[in-house]
């Protein structure tokens, strides 16, 4: 139902290798991957984890709910977006991906995803 947001999503962002809608209860709802050795499941399963605790962070300080955050690492750069309370979707590039493009075109997923959970 979601692998055609998920691979437009990761075709239209240069350096992309995967993306992953998953719930905050850890569960995967569907993933689009151009490798297939990306453990997309261990990524987005490990993710909801830092994303519970930095909600329970947000709320401690008192700064607004968490909308997004992302990971840089050497081989690789994380992106995570809240899509509502329940689920969350994260884009996995390269090291020479494109993250403005990739910040952007999930902002603009979002929305058009969210519309399919009403």
């Amino acid at each position: 139902m979601f692998k055609e947001f998920l691979s437009d999503l990761v075709q239209s962002v240069d350096g992309a290798v995967g993306s992953i809608l998953m719930g905050m209860d850890g569960i995967p709802i569907d993933e689009f991957c151009v490798r297939p050795e990306e453990d997309l499941q261990l990524i987005g399963i490990e993710v909801s984890s830092i994303l519970k605790e930095l909600n329970r962070a947000a709320q401690s300080m008192e700064t607004g709910t968490l909308g997004e955050f992302l990971m840089v690492n050497e081989n690789k750069t994380t992106l995570v977006r809240k899509i509502n309370e329940e689920y969350f979707l994260v884009l996995v590039l390269n090291g020479n991906g494109n993250l403005g493009k990739g910040r952007f075109r999930m902002r603009v997923m979002v929305p058009r995803i969210s519309r399919e959970f009403e």
